[in-house]
């Protein structure tokens, strides 16, 4: 299970210095996976606790938590109600991606292990486990009981994993990974690597912007929800120019229902995740030819999805499309609302190409793709009433249908790319975001170049004029 939601498969990627590794089942900003995972077992009458290393499928035992203690960090019910049967941590090392990017570094630390703690909930859920993402506990204290006080680094999730035996059975072709096998060391003495000066200064200078650093008592609200928001009422459309979904005079047009919206999630589907997770890439560049209407509503389907919880009552990220060459759509910026599975036109032409590549910092990867997603949410209101709990919040489920939207991308053999470096302002004029709204993560999607190469990661430069030592 853990192979699959985050573990090694078929490929390679190019990192800093035009190295190689192996390809894993889940994308990070610049392939530099800004966190590590932890997985304690249920026993007897302790958890213990493993160190889950990627590179080889390793478990390696370090220690051993009561199950009281563990219960009271998440505030489970007493007895006779079952204790999880495992709990996996994903555990942010901001330092790992802040010494190329700098600050913004640590917010991809939240969103590449978003992209891992989603996919490893839909693995157990796979393989019959019922799992429930916790994002509201206090870290401080899940550090300490982790094993990681001192050592900079931020447990940022916990998913809670618990067997259910009414669960129909799934074939063990449905959830092998051939390049995942796994290996329990027990006991080794390992011990983990020590931050050093410039990992430190690193870890203080994200005090302000940190959970970690201080703590929110916002009250847990367990339930099932899904990771974008939905639209509560038809947005209206702004003046449009010729050609543009919108009318003039700021007028709603007729919403587009998009194909998919029923079936959406199916018993098939979910046996394919195993499929899905192993044949996930990211599209290195994109053919400049249309999109199929019907393929980009199945993609967008895996949206109405919904997950366990402890923060169904939290901020969820909107969604904007900007349509460049969707067969059946008109180009140009368009509202979507999970619930009904409908488009709302806005504004716009799609952009001219330059205008698109600009927006996400002259990356050549989106210049032909059909269309971009654009995750956005109001950041600076949301900060200012729910404190530094809804950064987290928000960058987690924003991820989370990142990836749901990848997976879904490889069923539709539609290429997919995340993308973490974005202009605000540029991307927000071309999807008719105000002034409250701010981009928090795009898309690119389109018919994949299968022999486009991205070369963005090949040259070792620190983002920000920024050297190894971070300067903030």
């Amino acid at each position: 299970m853990l192979g699959l939601g985050y573990g090694e498969r078929a490929g390679a990627v190019i990192t800093k210095g035009r190295t190689l590794m192996r390809a894993r089942t889940t994308p990070s900003a610049g392939a530099l996976y800004p966190f590590e995972l932890l997985v304690a077992f249920r026993g007897a009458t302790t958890y213990e606790l493993y160190e889950y290393e990627v590179a080889g499928c390793c478990l390696r035992q370090i220690g051993a938590i009561e199950q009281g203690v563990l219960a009271g960090l998440l505030a489970l019910p007493e007895a006779p109600a079952p204790q999880p049967d495992a709990v996996v941590a994903l555990v942010g090392r901001p330092w790992t991606s802040m010494r190329k990017y700098g600050r913004r570094g640590y917010l991809y630390t939240h969103l590449d292990g978003a992209h891992a703690a989603t996919n490893i909930t839909m693995a157990a859920e796979s393989a019959g486990f019922r799992p429930v993402t916790y994002l509201r506990f206090d870290r401080d204290t899940a550090a300490e009981v982790l094993g990681l006080t001192g050592l900079c680094r931020e447990p940022q999730a916990l998913i809670t994993l618990t067997a259910t035996p009414t669960a129909d059975p799934v074939e063990s072709s449905a959830v092998a990974n051939p390049f995942a096998v796994p290996i329990w060391r027990h006991g080794d003495g390992t011990r983990r690597e020590e931050p050093g000066t410039a990992e430190q200064e690193a870890w203080h200078s994200v005090r302000s912007i940190s959970t970690f650093h201080r703590q929110d008592d916002t009250p847990r609200r367990y339930g099932s929800s899904r990771t974008v928001a939905a639209i509560p009422q038809a947005p209206a459309a702004a003046p449009a120019a010729h050609g543009a979904p919108g009318t003039p005079g700021g007028s709603v047009t007729a919403a587009i229902r998009l194909a998919g919206a029923d079936g959406f999630r199916s018993d098939g589907h979910r046996a394919a995740f195993a499929h899905l997770a192993l044949t996930r890439a990211s599209a290195k560049g994109f053919l400049p030819t249309s999109l199929g209407e019907e393929a980009f509503g199945h993609v967008l389907a895996e949206l109405r999805q919904e997950t366990g919880t402890d923060s169904a009552d939290g901020p969820r990220a909107g969604l904007r499309v900007l349509v460049r060459s969707v067969e059946g759509i008109a180009p140009g910026s368009y509202a979507y609302t999970p619930d009904r599975h409908v488009l709302y036109p806005l504004h716009g032409d799609g952009g001219t190409e330059e205008a698109v590549v600009a927006s996400c910092m002259n990356q050549d990867v989106v210049r032909s793709a059909a269309l971009l997603l654009v995750l956005h949410a109001p950041m600076g209101p949301l900060l200012g009433t729910r404190g530094r709990q809804a950064l987290a919040e928000l960058h987690h489920h924003a991820a989370s249908a990142a990836q749901r939207l990848c997976l879904a991308a490889a069923g539709q053999s539609v290429g997919i790319t995340c993308l973490g470096g974005f202009d605000t302002d540029l991307v927000s004029r071309l999807v008719g975001l105000d002034g409250h709204e701010e981009v928090i993560y795009v898309l690119a999607c389109g018919r994949p170049d299968e022999t486009a190469v991205k070369w963005d990661r090949a040259p070792i430069a620190y983002s920000h004029g920024l050297s190894p030592a971070l300067h903030s």
